[in-house]
């Protein structure tokens, strides 16, 4: 159980027992590890499929299928939302979550409060098979385009193999643009996280210029590439709050795709009577003395 009994109800009075979770990692009376599901509960069946079955992470499993821990996520998010008049959420770690609880819950909160509620979701996969999976036919939230990331990633990895013209395949954004939040890199990508896969920094400039200055996405900068992370081996990007103003006052109207050659591609943006003087011409190059 879960008492925290220096907190007196003072919030919540709600007390987190074993019937709201699904398994733990530590069994006390016998001091082992390993993952332990209770007698009478199953693990979730629409979560990643990755080990098997990874509705289990680490801890204590919440099980937010159970109708009382639903019902006190719910009151939760109540409050937080009118606590802190939030616009949206960014959810952390879907692939371990249940989709059918989003399905139930954001609806509910946007019901309630009578907002769009713009919801994020990080499931880190770099299989657009799943993200098309987890977010169905509903299309309750956006997800990260992970996949996008990795194709990054190994293009400022691949050297001489490096081909521009595929940059964007097996991504998110290539088939579910309105649903896809394009990354470049995060905090769980730097250097010693457990799913480190930094972009290199020679490649940063023409990979934020693909999810800033291009039609489809929901472009997402990280903190760490705008202003540097020095402790954490992070240079800020010279080129980045360039870009992002380009995109601010340039990058609207119809756009036409050049992907024709591997160390060559680039894209027009028309430009629209309702953004004044607009309109963009990208080109990327990989050719020596042209990155």
């Amino acid at each position: 159980r879960f008492e925290f009994p220096g907190r007196a109800g003072k919030l919540d009075r709600y007390q987190w027992g074993i019937t709201d979770f699904t398994g733990v990692d530590y069994d006390e009376l016998e001091g082992t590890t390993g993952v332990y599901r209770f007698v009478g509960k199953e693990w979730s069946h629409e979560v990643s499929d990755e080990l098997g079955n990874y509705d289990y992470l680490m801890g204590c499993d919440v099980d937010e299928m159970y109708q009382p821990v639903y019902d006190e996520l719910l009151r939760w998010g109540e409050w937080y939302l009118s606590t802190c008049d939030l616009d949206g959420f960014r959810l952390d770690a879907l692939k371990h979550m249940d989709r059918q609880f989003f399905l139930r819950w954001l609806p509910a909160l946007r019901q309630e409060f009578g907002k769009e509620l713009f919801t994020v979701g990080e499931y880190w996969s770099p299989d657009v098979g799943e993200l098309k999976a987890y977010l169905g036919s509903e299309r309750a939230m956006s997800l990260f385009d992970v996949p996008l990331h990795f194709n990054f990633y190994h293009a400022s990895t691949a050297g001489d193999d490096i081909d521009l013209t595929h940059i964007l395949d097996g991504s998110l954004v290539s088939v579910d643009p309105i649903h896809a939040v394009t990354f470049v890199d995060n905090h769980d990508t730097q250097p010693d996280q457990a799913l480190e896969s930094t972009v290199e920094p020679w490649f940063k400039p023409l990979a934020y210029a693909l999810i800033l200055l291009r039609e489809a996405g929901y472009p997402c900068v990280f903190m760490g590439d705008l202003f540097g992370l020095p402790n954490d081996q992070i240079p800020a990007v010279p080129e980045l709050e360039l870009l992002m103003e380009v995109r601010r006052r340039f990058a609207y109207g119809e756009q036409r795709d050049w992907f024709d050659e591997k160390d060559l591609i680039g894209w027009t943006r028309e430009g629209t009577a309702r953004h004044g003087v607009s309109g963009a011409a990208v080109l990327l190059s990989t050719r020596a003395g042209n990155a």
